[in-house]
């Protein structure tokens, strides 16, 4: 889809995940290097544990699909910026990207950093757990009575990169008629806060803050709900809610608990659709405590395989934590062709014995075109000589330039058939940048996050009051659609040949009976982007398992890969690869318009969230694969980094706590010296790794009497990084999220106004501010009937009588 384009890749593990996404979607993307290798190479782990720059498997994951090209000066790189479309960096070595753009006026740039290129903190250090700690995720991660804690797999610089290539689509999309470049800054803290799913802004509205409940959701500080029980051989993850969504698969559990004999009938008479509306939150509070007691007893006396087949045939919100191992011999990311096998030279794999390396691949299957499957890792400067010897080439540019858009996106239209996180982040995203996004809602199915969760005034209740609607479906237009009434099917026909891109979540085969399937649509329609994100895919043998993406996360891996080794996974918080897919659903479409405005053609696309999960802990399934170690959760610590923790501050039950994180010598010496050790600052990192325990008690020694603000303020001014872990009430008042508007003020017709969260990435030129909340019920039914589909007042009264408008 972007087979124009050429990406010079600048980054190292701090964004080559950026290139990697724009590879797969068909860019040439060129690895820039200096002469030992950018720094990803000399990261563990390594291809049979033995230090080497060509075995890294951190490189290998995220480098593939890329020419390698080692350059040595500036004067080099302003050569193969002359001719480029996008330049990533990410601060590795010092580049003058506003000289390049003088230089190439049609070139994109795009910078990555812990903070952002201005405000408060612009300048401070920020490592993954770091990072972690500031920008809110970990406080939501892990048990009370222990610290907050991050997911074992570095997982930042990912959501940063991912939120980079987005920017990059988006800043390309304005050139395709302005013909100019322009300049991306990317916030790593900013894009890390879409993984809190709207649940760190409570502070904003007075409600209390979301807190850790170790596998599982609290709701308003009072009810929790358990996701994660032990059986036989395992774990097992349950999305046990109440709610109009999420009940009714409850109420199937729960009935063959009861059958099992671990749920009394009072219990089991209790209907979880209306639970929250009809019962105090005390009541249900001991219900949930009581009846997950009920759950526990049940699974325990099955294997994962077992509670597996029961929820498949039952369809029931039910997934098996899996390890990386489970991961790669899964049955159906290996009939849906996800893996890319891939011969490395000397790879020696513990799982096969062969030098055939199991790469995660494509995460979405498209038609005409999709993503591409994508090669070995380059060596170190394999491509340097045939890169510099090929001719400036000629950038694809607009034959007669336009003035630059206010909102790169503007005339495109979007209608939105998803719900929850997932897909309405992706295309809140597309509507922040100027679509005209329709968001079809139905009364008889609400969207979750409509009817609970996070109140714009704390204790009340209502379809309009969700905060967090408010946000997820900001600069979007609500049209009321009841699909059950056959008539529905033409309006749908009528916005689809009025459209650009339709988006639905719906397990398959669901519109296809209806007569809305792709193909149907795009008949309509030829020119259509038809898009479809669910949990599995279309295809393959879980295609037709329903889920919210706490199941993508479990089956992904990183349940596994949450929480203490001594205690039972905590995963994630809430549906943590709901906030991964997003940004790969936005690139893959922004992609697609791409295509389309050059083949003239549409395109079918179905997203895999579980996939896409997958790509995030690249890392994670390589060492499996090749060296055969299991990567499991191990708290706060690292393998390779020590120090690395996360500190109280005063009383634990206090819950105030800074993340300290040493990555050099240098960084260890200064803090050594701060902690009034010297005796210990000369101790290599090996040795840190071995005495990491005696580490963490002097450093507890020295935190607990501090406060945590002036600990992160001083060791940042020393060169040590380190932030107090941030959780909704510090978040509102931090001053570079204040600085950088993140939670952004938009006007309300209710309550006056509300906010809006912003992604992590800013362009220089292109407005991507949201304008307005999210709509009310069917607010704008009229104005889309009648001004885009041109339905006049008669047609408008049938569909009403017909029950089509709700």
């Amino acid at each position: 889809m972007l087979s124009p384009y050429r990406v010079l890749d600048l980054t190292d593990d701090r964004g080559h995940f950026a290139g990697f996404i724009l590879a797969q979607l068909g860019a040439e993307v060129i690895a820039v290097e200096p002469p030992g290798g950018q720094r990803a190479r000399h990261q563990p782990p390594f291809a049979g544990g033995a230090a080497d720059p060509e075995r890294s498997l951190q490189h290998w994951a995220y480098n593939r699909g890329k020419r390698s090209v080692v350059l040595e000066s500036p004067a080099e790189l302003a050569e193969l910026a002359a001719g480029a479309d996008v330049l990533i960096e990410c601060g590795a070595w010092p580049v003058d990207l506003a000289a390049l753009r003088a230089a190439n006026p049609a070139l994109v740039t795009v910078s990555l950093s812990p903070f952002g290129a201005d405000g408060p903190k612009a300048e401070w250090l920020g490592t993954d757990l770091v990072l972690n700690a500031a920008a809110g995720e970990m406080s939501l991660n892990g048990y009370l009575d222990r610290p907050p804690v991050r997911i074992s797999a570095p997982q930042v610089w990912l959501n940063a990169a991912a939120e980079a290539a987005c920017a990059a689509l988006l800043a390309l999309t304005d050139r395709r008629s302005s013909g100019l470049g322009q300049h991306v800054d990317v916030s790593a803290q900013e894009a890390m806060m879409l993984t809190g799913q709207g649940w760190l802004a409570p502070a904003l509205c007075d409600n209390p803050p979301a807190r850790r409940t170790g596998g599982g959701l609290e709701l308003l500080g009072m009810v929790k709900f358990r996701f994660v029980y032990e059986c036989l051989d395992g774990h097992v993850t349950l999305t046990f809610l109440p709610g109009v969504l999420v009940g009714p698969f409850t109420n199937r559990v729960l009935a063959w608990v009861h059958g099992e004999g671990h749920l009394s009938d009072e219990l089991a008479t209790v209907d979880w659709t209306d639970l929250l509306s009809e019962r105090p939150l005390p009541e249900v509070a001991e219900l949930a405590e009581r009846t997950a007691e009920g759950i526990a007893a049940a699974f325990a006396g099955y294997t994962k395989a077992e509670l597996f087949a029961m929820a498949r045939r039952d369809k029931l919100l039910l997934v098996p934590v899996t390890t990386p191992a489970d991961v790669l011999a899964n049955e159906h990311y290996a009939a849906r062709g996800f893996w890319d096998e891939v011969v490395v030279e000397g790879a020696a794999c513990a799982e096969t014995g062969t030098d055939v390396v199991r790469f995660p691949g494509a995460w979405a299957h498209g038609s005409p075109v999709g993503l591409r499957a994508l090669g070995a890792p380059p060596k170190l400067g394999e491509h340097t000589a045939a890169v510099k010897a090929e001719p400036r080439r000629a950038q694809p540019l607009p034959a007669e330039p336009q003035a630059p858009r206010a909102r790169p996106l503007e005339g495109v239209r979007v209608i939105d058939f998803t719900w929850v996180y997932a897909g309405p982040f992706a295309t809140r995203m597309l509507g922040y940048y100027g679509a005209e996004v329709i968001r079809l809602e139905s009364q008889t199915r609400p969207d979750q996050v409509r009817t609970s969760g996070l109140s714009r005034i704390f204790g009340e209740s209502g379809p309009e009051i969700s905060q967090q609607w408010h946000s997820i479906n900001a600069d979007k237009l609500s049209l009321q659609l009841n699909l059950k009434v056959p008539q529905s099917r033409q309006v749908v026909l009528d916005l689809a040949r009025a459209s650009d891109v339709v988006i639905n979540a719906f397990s398959p085969g669901v519109l296809e009976r209806v007569g809305l399937g792709h193909g149907d649509l795009m008949a309509v329609n030829p020119q259509l982007i038809a898009v479809s994100t669910t949990l599995f895919g279309h295809t393959g043998p879980l295609s037709a398992v329903p889920g919210f993406g706490n199941m993508g996360a479990a089956m992904g891996g990183y349940y596994e890969l949450t929480g203490w080794p001594d205690r039972l996974p905590a995963g994630p918080f809430l549906a943590y690869t709901d906030a991964t897919s997003p940004r790969l659903t936005a690139a893959m479409i922004l992609a697609a318009l791409d295509w389309r405005s050059r083949s003239g053609h549409g395109v079918s696309l179905d997203f895999s969230q579980a996939e896409g999960g997958v790509h995030f802990l690249a890392e994670a399934a390589l060492d499996q694969w090749v060296n055969g170690f299991g990567q499991t959760r191990m708290g706060n610590a690292d393998r390779w980094l020590a120090p690395h923790g996360v500190y109280p501050c005063g009383d634990p039950a206090a819950d105030r706590w800074v993340a300290i994180a040493c990555e050099t010598d240098e960084q260890w010496r200064t803090l050594a010296g701060l902690l009034g050790r010297a005796d210990l600052a000369a101790l290599p990192v090996h040795e840190r790794l071995a005495r990491q325990a005696e580490l963490d008690e002097l450093l507890t020694a020295w935190t607990t009497p501090q406060e945590p603000a002036a600990i992160h303020t001083a060791l940042q001014a020393a060169g040590v990084p380190a932030h107090q872990v941030q959780n909704s009430p510090e978040l509102v008042v931090d001053p570079q999220l204040l600085h950088r508007d993140h939670f952004h003020q938009v006007p309300h017709e209710v309550y006056g106004h509300t906010w809006a969260e912003q992604y992590g990435f800013r362009l220089s030129r292109s407005d991507g501010t949201p304008q307005r909340s999210g709509p009310m019920w069917g607010e704008h039914n009229y104005e889309i009937l009648s001004g885009v589909l041109g339905y006049d007042d008669d047609q408008i009264t049938e569909l009403v009588i017909a029950g089509v408008l709700e």
